[in-house]
């Protein structure tokens, strides 16, 4: 981008020496092309600034995306739901009428929020897809099945 204004700015200048060059110049042909060079110059320095012009214009895109999913990234806090399960949960001061979720920490790392899918509960655990990485997640402490006729004793 700054050689691009470089170029633009070198253009410019160039024509401004030939411009002010013209005025002394007698001679019909040698006028002549000194201005379709004087033309060249101009052409060459304003596609130069239509260049930075649609550059800036792209990085006021990527500032505005970036900025938006900073805001929604922001939105969640980590959290630690026992049996060394974590997942980020949607601030209850963030929610603006959405109800409260979890988001897949594995993609909110990669920095995409996905929201996790109650899938089954299986021994006191519930489990929970993520559609986006298809990770399979259990939430809170396994509670081992203990059978009255075996005394008491874990499978």
């Amino acid at each position: 981008m700054i050689s691009e204004a470089m170029a633009g700015a070198s253009a410019l200048k160039t024509a401004f020496d030939m411009a002010k060059a013209l005025k002394d110049i007698s001679d019909a042909t040698i006028r002549n092309a000194a201005v379709i060079e004087l033309q060249e110059k101009i052409l060459s320095a304003q596609e130069a600034q239509f260049a930075l012009v649609k550059r800036v214009d792209e990085l006021e895109k990527q500032v505005t995306s970036f900025e938006g999913k900073r805001s929604q990234m922001q939105r969640y806090q980590l959290k630690d739901y026992g049996a060394g399960s974590f997942a980020y949960e949607l601030k209850e001061s963030d929610a603006n009428g959405e109800p409260i979720h979890r988001a897949c920490a594995a993609c909110y790392q990669q920095g995409h929020v996905s929201i996790l899918q109650f899938s089954h509960n299986s021994n006191g655990q519930d489990w929970y897809d993520c559609k986006q990485c298809k990770n399979n997640q259990h939430f809170g402490a396994r509670i081992p099945y203990r059978s009255h006729y075996s005394g008491g004793s874990d499978f």
